[in-house]
């Protein structure tokens, strides 16, 4: 029997726990008050409050992120941080978002955006959460991948991605969970982890990865990178979790394919508005 003591300190590291989770404000008075201002002068005399959340840091996480709000108004993602006693305000517009990014490594997960602001500039922002947490987050993730394009005339079998199944379990099912509605498949390219090994150190081997494991799927919406985090801890050879790259094909400028040494292709996708100049949402 755990003693009362003992008790007292496990739901206290519940409790801690819980707090580190992502919140849906509701109503406006339910928002902290340092955001209070600044999202009253954001919306001005709407009648119906927009689906907001709030997410504080994320304990242990790597990059040590602050607490933020976000909320989705007026087909914008708005995402609003404390920085030096004031609150700094993003706004990403839907049409203007170049690409949509999501990670996770087991409770550790994020997402990503980039693209040109309601102010005019090239950004990327980073929003890290517990995944415990991700049904909060999911909404604004289907609302951002929204972005109709020409549709193909491809008939969907349903059994795409079949040929996965027994060469990768894990990216078998992320591949049948990425597509989003009626979303048609019209090809994919599976990749494994490409990787060379170096000299053995005290009888064990090392190896040094080139890149890892990852899937492409062409749809006749987006084309979905998805792959390993290289970060994460390998247990009998496969990574936990992954990271998700959403990219309209309505957004694409260019993609190009350049030889490497070792007989290697590197496949580049250039997006709009072009972002290029600006490194990808960092993984935190």
């Amino acid at each position: 029997m755990k003693s009362s003591n003992t008790q007292g300190k496990l739901l206290t590291g519940a409790r801690q726990t819980m707090l580190a989770w992502v919140k849906v404000i509701k109503i406006f008075d339910e928002l902290p008050d340092a955001y209070k201002s600044t999202v009253s002068h954001l919306l001005g005399d709407i009648q119906e409050f927009p689906y907001t959340i709030f997410a504080p840091p994320v304990s242990g996480s790597r990059s040590n992120p602050a607490e933020k709000l976000i909320l989705w108004f007026d087909e914008t993602l708005y995402i609003l941080e404390e920085k030096e006693q004031k609150i700094e305000l993003i706004g990403y517009p839907n049409k203007m978002m170049g690409h949509l990014e999501v990670g996770n490594v087991l409770l550790y997960s994020w997402i990503g955006v980039s693209g040109i602001t309601t102010a005019g500039e090239v950004a990327a922002s980073t929003i890290t959460y517990n995944a415990a947490t991700h049904r909060h987050i999911q909404p604004f993730i289907e609302k951002v991948r929204f972005l109709p394009a020409k549709k193909d005339k491809v008939k969907s079998k349903g059994q795409e991605f079949d040929y996965l199944a027994p060469l990768d379990f894990k990216f078998f099912n992320f591949a049948r969970t990425s597509l989003k509605g009626k979303e048609k498949v019209i090809t994919s390219v599976w990749q494994p982890e490409i990787s060379y090994s170096v000299f053995p150190l005290f009888k064990q081997a090392f190896k040094r990865l080139i890149t890892p494991a990852h899937l492409t799927i062409l749809t006749d919406q987006e084309i979905i990178f998805i792959e390993d985090d290289h970060r994460s801890i390998e247990m009998r050879g496969k990574r936990y979790g992954g990271i998700w790259r959403y990219i309209p094909r309505n957004s694409i400028l260019a993609i190009d394919a350049t030889e490497k040494k070792d007989n290697l292709l590197n496949l580049s996708v250039r997006v709009k508005p072009d972002t290029s100049t600006i490194p990808s949402p960092k993984k935190a």
